[in-house]
């Protein structure tokens, strides 16, 4: 487990799957990952959404760099991944915490010479009352302090599990990559 942290916000990341495990604002001890007892987890879905295909959920993650407020974990193919998804690609998942925000971001490359299709999936099992919602921002509203979601790259939705935020089916070039940011500024 990787924490990060500042006067205002902790933020906890196991490093199983490179899932945000707690998102706290400080002096308050608001977890908004808590729903009552039960402790959510956002889990990141690449190059797939589906247990068969999921490789964020089935191939190890690694901290390649740690801070006080900032950790980032990739994620690289295998010759075992390779199999079932013929691409060389790279996953960093970066969370910094600056004042009351929290910025997650992806940085997909695609290794290999040909097109990689995939989709980037990150799913928040938060479970509050919507004050605004839109495809690029959602305000949930909390009875001590508001969270607000952003992202000028995915696209967010609220239904019955939580929020998602995702991509479309994208196709990467060979050797580029693209990189995908959420913001989430505690009110």
């Amino acid at each position: 487990m990787q924490t990060i942290e500042n006067s205002l916000l902790q933020a906890s990341v196991d490093e199983n799957g490179a899932q945000l495990v707690q998102l706290i604002s400080e002096p308050d001890n608001i977890d908004y990952l808590k729903n009552g007892e039960e402790q959510g987890k956002a889990v990141i879905s690449f190059p797939e959404v589906g247990e068969e295909n999921d490789l964020a959920k089935k191939l190890p993650w690694t901290v390649v760099d740690k801070g006080d407020a900032r950790v980032s974990l990739t994620l690289i193919d295998s010759a075992e991944s390779y199999k079932k998804f013929p691409y060389h690609f790279e996953v960093m998942a970066t969370y910094a915490i600056e004042g009351p925000q929290l910025t997650v971001s992806f940085h997909v490359k695609n290794n290999s010479n040909k097109e990689m299709p995939f989709l980037l999936k990150f799913h928040l099992p938060i479970k509050a009352s919507v004050s605004e919602e839109s495809i690029n921002k959602i305000l949930l509203t909390n009875a001590k302090k508001d969270l607000l979601i952003q992202s000028t790259d995915l696209n967010l939705k609220v239904d019955s599990s939580g929020i998602i935020s995702s991509t479309e089916k994208l196709e990467l070039i060979g050797k580029s990559d693209q990189i995908f940011k959420l913001n989430f500024t505690i009110q």
